[in-house]
């Protein structure tokens, strides 16, 4: 399906919407309970009625921005980085909120988050506390060395 037939369907549809919201101002009362023939009339699928769904919201302001998004777009600013297995296993609850608020609210950049966690997992100390944590965000944050995580918790053997 070409990206302009998309549009000149989506187009369509659209206007078939408001030709029938206006039938319903003007009192036809069975404008809206008709809707479903009239699309099913007009040869839309599913595919056709979400990108109108879609271009509606955006409208609004209550959906996405017109465009396509694929896998390979970098996420936008306000999406959630998801802990891989080994993140799970070694922040606490507590400490991963600590770093997503950091993050949103702009006091580390993405670059600066993830070497936060590649250090704190790297640091041997399961769970991490919110104190390492901070301690090891401030250190990115002020651009410390990139070297050895330096534990002020003791000399950092940690049993396994």
């Amino acid at each position: 399906m070409s990206e302009e037939r998309d549009r000149e369907v989506v187009q369509r549809l659209l206007s078939t919407l408001a030709d029938r919201l206006e039938d319903f101002l003007e009192g036809d009362e069975l404008a809206l309970e008709t809707l479903a023939e009239v699309i099913e009339e007009g040869g839309f699928n599913a595919e056709d009625l979400q990108a109108a769904i879609l271009a509606l919201r955006s409208l609004s302001g209550a959906g996405p921005g017109v465009g396509l998004v694929t896998v390979d777009d970098p996420p936008g600013p306000g999406a959630q980085r998801i802990l891989s297995a080994e993140e799970r296993d070694s922040l606490s609850p507590e400490a991963w909120g600590f770093l997503l608020d950091l993050r949103r609210r702009g006091s580390l950049d993405a670059e600066q988050f993830e070497r936060v966690l590649d250090r704190l997992t790297a640091s041997g100390v399961r769970p991490v506390s919110v104190d390492l944590a901070r301690e090891v965000a401030v250190r990115v944050a002020l651009r410390a060395n990139d070297g050895e995580l330096e534990s002020g918790h003791g000399d950092g053997d940690v049993a396994h």
